[in-house]
Parts: structure tokens; C-alpha cells; sequence
């Protein structure tokens, strides 16, 4: 994992300014799974994936942070 794309995602889980973008996006799809009607399955299933998928966004830049800092860690022993 190359120490760019830890930097870059650490930038992205600093930025105040893309959280606030998944929080509000996250929390509009969380209002329609509230909303959504009960006996409509795919409408429910498509609320949420979009929750599932700014959680992962977060989860992915998550990894790319550890993974640098275990690839730091590794070479420092080598």
C-alpha cells in the first residue's frame, strides 16, 4: 500500500467538509429506510446499500491508514 493513498485517505477522514457529504447522505437514506413502505422490499434493499456503502467508504480509508502504518512498522524491523 503505497504511503500516498494512506495520506490521501488520511486528508479524506480529515476533511470536514466530504464527512459532513457522507453524514448527510447517510443520514437522507437512513430518513427514507424510516419512510420507506414496509411490504417494499427492493425499496428497503436499495436504502440499505446506500447506507452500507458510506459506511464502507469510511471502512476502505480506514484500511488504506492501517495498512500504511503496518507497512511502516514492518520496515522498520527489516
Amino acid at each position: 500500500m503505497s504511503s500516498h493513498l494512506a495520506k490521501e485517505a488520511a486528508r479524506l477522514k480529515a476533511d470536514e467538509i466530504f464527512q459532513k457529504a457522507l453524514d448527510d447522505i447517510r443520514a437522507d437514506y437512513i430518513e427514507a429506510l424510516v419512510a420507506a413502505d414496509a411490504g417494499n422490499t427492493i425499496e428497503i434493499l436499495r436504502h440499505q446499500q446506500m447506507v452500507l456503502a458510506i459506511d464502507e467508504i469510511r471502512n476502505c480509508l480506514d484500511r488504506y491508514i492501517l495498512a500504511a502504518d503496518v507497512q511502516e512498522d514492518a520496515g522498520s524491523f527489516a
